[in-house]
């Protein structure tokens, strides 16, 4: 199956997810991951899901799937067990024009949803084209050995430090040169191994003619705090 690797930029969109067990419950974790508003359609609900839904976190609408359901609908996930449900889904989903992935039917998707790795910020994602899920798998098994969870706050530290130079000289001719020693520096390891001091003296070393020391041990904080 030829694919094009995208990044859906959902926040705050409204997206729909067919069914409430264990693989809805994995689509709908996914989903609020990346920011979306989701409405669960189901009979039934998972424990977790009942959870979610009752503290608001999403809106559960009991009952079977109906095409109203997918009305100012962004995306659309089926996660049923029962494949008359999913094609309806998917032909109703298709008319409409809206991206919609079937768990376990490729033939029914206009996208499917590779193995992944997050680390805040960090995504990492992998697809064999469906042709073995099994070693889609066993590579992102791998990489959440390489991508420790220390990126997530090591990304945000990132972010932070490049909003801090660009408010400072913003367009200057050597900050692509500055973000790159940075990157290329000890200090991912240094936030890894937990060693406050020798991440500070990095920063302090890289950034320390650019953005005040105080403003650096704030951004030490912080990368700590976030683990």
């Amino acid at each position: 199956m030829k694919t094009y690797p995208i990044f859906a930029l959902i926040d705050g969109k409204p997206c729909l997810v067919v069914g409430g067990g264990a693989v809805g419950e994995r689509k709908v974790l996914d989903l609020l991951a990346a920011g979306a508003k989701v409405t669960v359609v189901s009979q039934t609900l998972s424990p977790y899901l009942e959870k979610l839904a009752g503290r608001g976190e999403i809106r559960y609408l009991e009952g079977g799937f109906t095409p109203d359901h997918l009305n100012g609908m962004a995306l659309v996930m089926g996660a049923t067990n029962d494949p008359r449900v999913n094609a309806q889904v998917s032909a109703a989903a298709q008319e409409r024009g809206i991206w919609v992935n079937i768990a376990d039917a490729p033939e029914l998707c206009t996208f499917i949803v590779p193995a992944q790795v997050r680390r805040g910020d960090l995504i990492v994602a992998i697809s064999t084209g469906g042709a073995s899920p099994a070693l889609a798998r066993r590579l992102r098994e791998e990489l959440e050995r390489s991508f420790g969870p220390e990126y997530g706050p090591y990304l945000a530290l990132l972010q932070e430090v490049r909003e801090g130079v660009l408010a400072v000289r913003r367009g200057h001719q050597d900050n692509a040169a500055l973000f790159l020693r940075l990157v290329d520096s000890p200090l991912q390891e240094a936030l890894a191994q937990g060693d406050r001091d020798r991440v500070g003296h990095i920063l302090e070393e890289v950034l320390g003619e650019i953005i005040p020391l105080s403003v650096l041990a704030d951004l030490v904080d912080k990368a700590f705090s976030n683990q």
